[in-house]
């Protein structure tokens, strides 16, 4: 990749929880040095400090830079969070409370650091240049390890007065159902994420079911790749047919839900399990949601897989900086 001559530079951070990306975004929003680490998650927070570090300095140097020409850097990562402080307050997903982001990308580089959910930031990059551009009013709901949302009004992200606004993962989809990682029964997160759909077709792994998913979910906490899966459902696999259809079942109708309550131009909906399972997915999920939205009868409300893929984080949060700290649009916090 080549590096421009000119215009500031903007390193975005995606921090999920198998993956960090990182990617030097110039101000044309292309990128243009990349890297990825794996996300340490059982570690504990000094191998996720190093995770973190390693994929910026990895970017970088794709990138042909060294830290001193970042005018900032934006970071999205599972919450809850504090975003003023900067500190992931926990996460079950990455092992971690009170963790220092901010801190710790300011000691390693030098620059101002902008902190978000990593949702947010996904859904705002596919607002400003994916799915959701020519609209103001988007909802984005994104599954891979977890299932997190991201609300828009009237151009600008909603946060609300506790900062954390838009958890639509923890949406009571399923009352007295499965415990969910954040410790309550019954969340989404808990019936449609990859998790959700790994523990599933494990226990019908263990009454005995002839699947291919056997060779790689051997225990309830397998980690489950989303291509994985995809591969097995488009096979005809009986058992991933069978999960990834409750997914969606279950996603559609806290869509729909929404749909009703907050009647959106748009629902975009992306994160690795989406892209991997693709149109057929977004269908069933489109369908479900439908069927619930009693307050859409002419189906104004369009629903739509999300364009960037994985980009759409780190793009997301080198906007969120660039906005903050570079002086090219209002910070999106509201």
């Amino acid at each position: 990749m080549t590096t421009p001559a000119e215009g500031s530079l903007v390193l975005g951070i995606d921090l999920g929880g198998t993956k960090i990306l990182a990617g030097v975004v110039d101000d044309q929003h292309r990128i243009v040095g990349r890297a990825k680490e794996s996300t340490p998650a059982r570690e504990g927070p000094e191998a996720l400090r190093e995770a973190l570090v390693s994929a910026g300095r990895d970017a970088l140097q794709v990138a042909g830079i060294g830290p001193e020409r970042l005018s900032a850097i934006g970071i999205g990562s599972p919450g809850p969070l504090d975003v003023d402080a900067g500190v992931i307050r926990s996460s079950p997903n990455l092992n971690v409370t009170d963790f220092p982001l901010k801190g710790t990308l300011e000691e390693a580089f030098g620059t101002p650091v902008a902190v978000q959910n990593d949702v947010r930031v996904g859904g705002y990059g596919e607002f400003k240049l994916g799915a959701g551009r020519g609209y103001r009013d988007v909802l984005a709901a994104f599954v891979g390890t977890g299932i997190g949302g991201c609300l828009i009004r009237d151009g600008r992200i909603v946060t609300g007065v506790t900062g954390n606004a838009g958890e639509i993962g923890h949406l009571i989809v399923k009352a007295d159902g499965p415990k969910c990682g954040c410790g309550r029964k019954g969340c989404l997160e808990a019936v449609a994420s990859r998790t959700a759909i790994t523990r599933r077709v494990y226990k019908a792994i263990k009454k005995g079911a002839s699947t291919p998913l056997r060779d790689v979910v051997k225990s309830k906490t397998s980690r489950l790749k989303s291509k994985e899966l995809s591969g097995a459902y488009r096979s005809g696999d009986p058992v991933a047919v069978h999960e990834v259809d409750r997914a969606a079942r279950f996603l559609g109708l806290a869509l729909g839900g929404l749909m009703n309550v907050l009647g959106p131009e748009i629902i975009i909906v992306g994160g690795g399990v989406t892209e991997a399972l693709g149109g057929p997915f977004v269908d069933l999920v489109r369908n479900a949601a439908r069927a619930q939205a009693m307050a859409d009868p002419d189906r104004l409300v369009r629903i739509e897989q999300a364009e960037l893929g994985d980009d759409s984080g780190l793009l997301g949060a080198a906007l969120i900086a660039r906005e903050r700290f570079v002086g090219t649009g209002e910070p999106q916090r509201t």
